[in-house]
């Protein structure tokens, strides 16, 4: 990564996110899942909404780094092929749950 600061500073808050994650994930250990609000109603455990937000910081620090993923690259691949009309019409499709989508047999692609 020479004269890639910056990739490597990512990954260096990557590190530091997934410590802190396994720190919030330790102090949970034992802890009622839920608590009571100033409010006096119950509600979920801090460390648990930390825990959640830091996940998500995790999951967008190597997007940043824009590394390749094979399958994100076909994808990319067949939508360039595509026309604006037939990409928005592939993006109304319903998803079948496993990577399909249903079709009419009228506008079954080719």
């Amino acid at each position: 990564m020479d004269g890639e600061s910056h990739k490597l500073a990512i990954l260096e808050q990557a590190c530091k996110v997934t410590d802190r994650i396994a720190e919030l994930e330790a102090a949970m250990d034992g802890q009622p899942l839920t608590v009571l609000s100033s409010a006096r109603q119950l509600t979920i455990h801090p460390l648990l909404a930390e825990v959640r937000s830091q996940r998500g910081l995790l999951a967008s620090l190597p997007k940043a780094l824009a590394l390749p993923d094979g399958e994100e690259d076909e994808e990319a691949e067949e939508t360039k092929a595509l026309s604006r009309t037939q990409q928005a019409r592939r993006a109304a499709l319903p998803d079948r749950g496993n990577g399909t989508r249903t079709y009419d047999a009228q506008e079954k692609p080719t």
